[in-house]
């Protein structure tokens, strides 16, 4: 009970505590040091780990809009065809290379980070990396003359911090694996992300049997630490993301409604006039010839 009531007060830096003697003295001005030395620890370290957590989640948060919740990779690229925004692919791939990065980096460093929990749990940022991915390999496995220069960064960078982080985690993979590595994916999931794609219009430069083969070449590298991730973290349910000790079963992310503005008819009340104007005040939309 003493030597608590001797270090509780050293580590703390409270004082109320006083022992006799050289040595005893050393032990308690160490023990103080170490006290403050936590402390400047605690207070030096917490804005750098928010940071890091702050700059993940921007771009989860912002994936959300263009793939849904859970993200899914063949969805992100049926938004942006259906929308006629596929010429943003390129920039977002370039984003997500330079975010995979900056991941490998801050999470193996500060481990707990891997463990903050992203702002919607459907949303994780591992859930939000491997749609990228699959987004990527599928861009590059259907469309190879057409796809962007950004592709391979990313699916390079992406794989390898996939890797990384499942070694901190202690989650065996491997780091070389072969073409042909058996995949969780199936052919008929493959086939039927194609006949989504194609619903949304998506132009095709392959063959769906041909490039079935590019696209598992380029899954084998990152689906078992994916899958090892998610089930580490036991994240929500979503497609191609592997099996989870939790129940409930992945489904597709809803797509917002199309809505789109329409001229309103002869019969119909303007705004202002229904808002209180009078009729036939207004100056016409087209002058008469």
């Amino acid at each position: 009970m003493r030597a608590l009531r001797l270090s509780g007060s050293s580590l703390f830096t409270l004082g109320f505590a006083t022992p006799a003697g050289a040595e005893p003295y050393g032990i308690v001005f160490a023990a103080a040091i170490s006290g403050l030395g936590v402390i400047a620890l605690m207070i030096g370290y917490m804005p750098t780990l928010y940071a890091a957590y702050n700059r993940r989640e921007t771009l989860v948060i912002m994936l959300e809009s263009l793939s849904g919740q859970p993200p899914w990779g063949p969805e992100l690229l049926a938004r942006q065809q259906l929308i006629g925004n596929t010429s943003y692919l390129p920039r977002l791939y370039e984003r997500w290379t330079e975010w995979a990065a900056d991941i490998s980096e801050s999470h193996t460093t500060y481990r707990t980070l891997i463990y903050f929990r992203s702002r919607y749990p459907s949303q994780a940022w591992p859930l939000s990396l491997l749609a990228v991915l699959d987004a990527a390999a599928l861009h590059l496995s259907l469309n190879p003359e057409s796809a962007p220069a950004e592709t391979r960064p990313l699916l390079r960078v992406g794989y390898i911090t996939m890797r990384s982080i499942a070694a901190t985690l202690g989650i065996e993979v491997s780091d070389d694996p072969r073409p042909d590595d058996a995949l969780v994916l199936t052919r008929a999931d493959f086939d039927e992300a194609v006949q989504h794609l194609a619903d949304a219009g998506w132009t095709f430069e392959r063959k769906p049997g041909e490039a079935w083969m590019h696209f598992r070449g380029w899954r084998v590298n990152y689906e078992a630490a994916a899958h090892g991730i998610a089930a580490h973290l036991d994240l929500p349910p979503a497609l191609w993301s592997g099996p989870r000790s939790r129940r409930g079963l992945a489904a597709r992310p809803k797509r917002p409604a199309h809505r789109e503005p329409r001229v309103p008819d002869a019969t119909e009340s303007t705004p202002e006039q229904a808002a209180g104007s009078p009729a036939g005040t207004d100056t016409p939309l087209h002058m008469p010839g």
